[in-house]
């Protein structure tokens, strides 16, 4: 199937998620969902408002000395209408990590439709490296502060579990050219996307090695050694 995948392996759970370094579970108590949800156009653009201004403030300032006064402040919201939908500050993190677990969905599009498609290597490795790239690549700074510092719910665990399982699922059904994937296919498909992942993360935050072109081509050039037929 794949010159580059061949050998002994052992037994893997493909439809498991990776074990993420950095990732803060929350405690039970710790209150991370919105106290409650904007019905009303206004209260949605209050929301935007203080959502984009978070970001923005825990960008330039950090984590750590952000404040929930800041992010009014910038949203030029009264701290009381922040405290209206955020009960904390890692309500806000924990809000901004889901919003960015979305918008990565959405960059992921183009890669799902051309494995889905059953295209050729040459024409889907480029786009699902394109694809990882653009889903990190999207406010770098912000990014780093959401995978290191923001608590993450077992609401948006299992989300992220099944948005690993679904990749690694295409992906092995794209490398099974449409039948059932085998062990060695789903374990090659989940080596590969896992690889890609975190490639994709460490290119993207930490840029002192060649520019961001040059690393998307070694992705791809290593995923076309391993993943072709």
């Amino acid at each position: 199937m794949r010159s580059g995948a061949t050998g002994r392996m052992s037994s893997l759970d493909a439809a498991s998620s990776p074990r993420i370094p950095g990732l803060r579970v929350a405690g039970r108590r710790t209150p991370l969902k919105p106290r409650k949800r904007p019905s009303q156009a206004r209260s949605r653009e209050t929301v935007r408002a203080i959502l984009e201004a978070a970001a923005h403030v825990f960008e330039e300032r950090g984590p750590d000395a952000a404040t929930t006064d800041a992010i009014a402040e910038r949203a030029g919201v009264s701290i009381g209408s922040l405290y209206q939908y955020f009960p904390s500050k890692d309500a806000l993190l924990a809000t901004l990590s889901a919003c960015h677990l979305l918008a990565a969905r959405a960059a992921m599009a183009p890669a799902f439709a051309a494995l889905a498609g059953q295209a050729p290597a040459d024409a889907v490795i480029p786009v699902l490296v394109r694809a990882m790239v653009e889903a990190h690549a999207q406010r770098p700074r912000l990014h780093r502060i959401l995978f290191t510092d923001a608590p993450v719910s077992s609401e948006h665990a299992r989300a992220l579990a099944n948005e690993h399982r679904e990749c690694v699922g295409r992906i092995a059904h794209w490398l099974a050219r449409g039948d059932e994937p085998d062990l060695e296919t789903r374990i090659a498909a989940r080596a590969g996307f896992d690889a890609l992942l975190a490639l994709a993360h460490g290119f993207v935050l930490d840029r002192r090695v060649g520019t961001l072109a040059q690393r998307e081509a070694a992705m791809v050039r290593l995923l076309e050694r391993y993943w072709r037929p």
